[in-house]
């Protein structure tokens, strides 16, 4: 066990640290990008806070990354609750087509988003780059929602319809808060998956839709300042907030809900 415990911290070392290791890179007093230096600085942070173009293309990437989670919560979940509550023909042809975009190559997804995008004029707009990171945000969603309802038994609704609520109001009081959890970690996911996206934005974005990984993968092609580090740095702590936020939430709710218990 010990053996199989010192393997398994080897394995997520070894995964994480080419990673991490840009987070010290951002603090570099010097003018590229290494990992010796002799003093730390937040000059680079300063100059990327200062950069109207670092900044707008850091609130864009949150801005859309609000919308692809939102967009996705609502579509995935909605598949994943016909998939389990529902028998219809195709299923099965269904459900692999939802999961297809996690199976075919990104870089294929985007040159296909591309080709149609451009006959619907959706390249380089809003619209364009939130149903793009949507396509492969909402299979996530799908996954996570469906791992969710194994859990939830269609009793406890059938139970409250049968005491006189309807469908929907059966679902919103009993369902949902038992769903509660994968649905923000569906949002999450989502979230976490636009904000990094950059190889099908790449493909759909363009001048006046640029994100920030964008951005920084253009400044990778020209330029090797810390200031690439430090917007680096901004993607990996989004994205990890974005994976703990549930864990979080969850426990933050649990821990009022054991203080109220505590007071009566």
């Amino acid at each position: 066990m010990m053996l199989l415990r010192s393997y398994a911290v080897l394995v997520l070392f070894l995964i994480t640290m080419p990673i991490l290791i840009m987070i010290p890179i951002s603090f570099n007093s010097g003018h590229t990008l290494k990992l010796t230096f002799s003093d730390y600085s937040l000059k680079w942070y300063e100059n990327f806070f200062n950069n109207e173009l670092w900044l707008e293309s850091l609130g864009r990437s949150i801005s859309t990354a609000l919308l692809v989670a939102a967009l996705s919560t609502v579509i995935g979940g909605m598949a994943a609750l016909s998939v389990n509550r529902l028998s219809f023909p195709g299923k099965n042809i269904f459900m692999n087509l939802m999961v297809a975009p996690m199976v075919i190559p990104v870089i294929v997804v985007g040159i296909a988003l591309y080709h149609s995008f451009s006959f619907l004029k959706l390249n380089d707009t809003v619209l364009g780059v939130v149903l793009g990171h949507s396509i492969v945000a909402i299979p996530l969603v799908f996954v996570t929602m469906m791992a969710g309802l194994k859990g939830v038994q269609r009793d406890l609704e059938l139970a409250a319809q049968s005491l006189g609520s309807t469908p929907i109001g059966a679902f919103f009081k009993v369902t949902f808060p038992l769903l509660r959890l994968s649905i923000f970690a569906s949002f999450f996911f989502a979230f976490s998956t636009s904000l990094d996206e950059v190889i099908i934005s790449i493909f759909v974005a363009g001048p006046s839709t640029k994100t920030l990984p964008i951005l920084l993968w253009e400044n990778m092609r020209t330029q090797l300042e810390p200031t690439i580090a430090v917007a680096a740095t901004i993607l990996i702590l989004g994205t990890i907030t974005a994976f703990l936020a549930p864990k979080v939430i969850d426990l933050f709710k649990k821990a009022l809900s054991t203080a109220a218990d505590k007071r009566s």
